[in-house]
């Protein structure tokens, strides 16, 4: 008996497995996936392998599952034998019932619920952290599922007349959500493998293509007055300004201007520490930087020691999205009134702006903090251009949108 309970609660753990890491294979950012692969990693490369032959990752996961469940399945009624005895139950019939009760919750639970939840939260980590063990399960299962997919591939093809292209992904449970997206999904796939495009070169480029060369970088000097560093703010219009000691050379951080509301005595206390990068560092390198240490803005070094320039997360996400508007852009935003009611914005003026200007209340805010993303976040895409769109008091004519963002809107005062 001890053996059976062994099986069984292996094949309990197996299904649990293949359960999890299919959703997580499917929940998987396709962008951190291709960051790994770039990075050259093993589990990067295994992972970028999987997202290659979807087909092959579906069906190890799929044939394992399938046959975790049926023997977990077949050994819940040797286990189960000692309990019939014990409480006297003779009639199959209702060991039976019992049995089908017991096999559906503990699936249900123990299986399809809680581990896809913890897999589809921690999906791209789990996927990496298992791709040797999932990697194995693909080599020891190919032969069966070579086999199943030519077979299948045969049914389709010269019984249903259906040819499938063995490089998509077939379809999936948690496929389910997409069936009734709009033709607004076809524009949002292109979106996606642009960006993935974009990321893949990430690995090849330099920080010193992106960054706020040494010329152009706005900084103060440690020892100058507080009304100086206000007059600066004022005059540059940017939220952060570099502090250096004596030159240049010797960055010692930064400041953002809301810090002025704490009306400090002197620079050096409301100073932020900034990081130093070489300015051979690849874009991964420096947004992995970024990420663990919890940082937006790098001091790029030459190999000299000195100064070459700085560069932000915004100057690195350009890279994928295109034009990013930050403090070291001159863009002036548009904002025009066009009739007693009507506006024409720029969809990246902030809220707050509008608000205070024009003494404006625009409703569910929420983490919004343009006018773009206000929109986007009511809409729950990018809407079309001319598309019209009415929240609370205010209706907005969609003048021009890119890939990422509205840029334009015309906003009218409803009576």
């Amino acid at each position: 008996m001890e053996w059976q309970l062994i099986i069984w609660i292996a094949s309990l753990l197996f299904m649990i497995f293949f359960a999890g890491v299919e959703m997580a294979f499917f929940s998987a950012s396709r962008l951190s996936i291709e960051l790994k692969r770039k990075q050259g990693s093993l589990t990067g490369r295994l992972v970028g392998k999987f997202v290659d032959t979807p087909a092959i990752f579906w069906g190890t996961s799929v044939i394992g599952y399938i046959t975790a469940l049926t023997i977990f399945v077949l050994q819940t009624s040797e286990v189960l034998i000692p309990f019939w005895v014990r409480i006297g139950i003779d009639s199959r019939f209702w060991q039976i019932v019992f049995e089908i009760v017991f096999n559906t919750l503990i699936v249900l639970i123990f299986v399809e619920f809680i581990p896809r939840a913890v897999f589809r939260a921690n999906s791209t980590s789990l996927l990496s952290s298992l791709a040797v063990i999932i990697n194995f399960f693909m080599w020891l299962l190919y032969p069966i599922t070579a086999a199943l997919f030519r077979l299948s591939n045969w049914i389709l093809k010269y019984v249903f007349n259906v040819r499938l292209d063995k490089n998509k992904s077939p379809f999936a449970r948690n496929d389910l959500q997409f069936m009734f997206r709009d033709s607004r999904q076809t524009q949002r796939e292109e979106t996606s493998t642009h960006l993935l495009e974009n990321a893949q070169e990430l690995a090849n480029i330099k920080i010193r293509q992106s960054m706020v060369p040494r010329k152009e970088i706005v900084a103060i000097e440690i020892n100058s007055p507080v009304e100086a560093l206000a007059e600066k703010f004022i005059d540059t219009k940017r939220s952060r300004i570099i502090v250096y000691e004596s030159n240049i050379d010797n960055i010692l951080g930064f400041v953002h201007e809301l810090d002025l509301f704490k009306k400090p005595a002197d620079i050096d206390s409301i100073l932020i520490p900034i990081i130093a990068v070489p300015e051979s560092m690849t874009a991964v390198g420096l947004i992995n930087k970024f990420s663990k240490e919890s940082k937006s803005i790098a001091w790029v070094v030459d190999e000299f020691g000195g100064t070459a320039g700085v560069i932000t997360m915004e100057d690195l996400l350009e890279e994928l999205f295109g034009e990013i508007w930050d403090e070291y852009d001159t863009q002036l935003f548009v904002e025009k009134r066009i009739s007693e009611d009507e506006y024409i914005f720029s969809g990246r003026l902030e809220l707050d702006y509008i608000e205070k200007k024009y003494g404006f209340y625009f409703i569910n805010v929420g983490e919004s903090e343009t006018l773009s993303g206000y929109i986007i976040n009511f809409y729950e895409t990018i809407p079309a251009q001319k598309e019209r769109i009415i929240i609370g008091d205010f209706e907005f004519d969609i003048l021009a949108v890119s890939d990422t963002r509205i840029e334009m809107v015309k906003m009218k005062k409803l009576k």
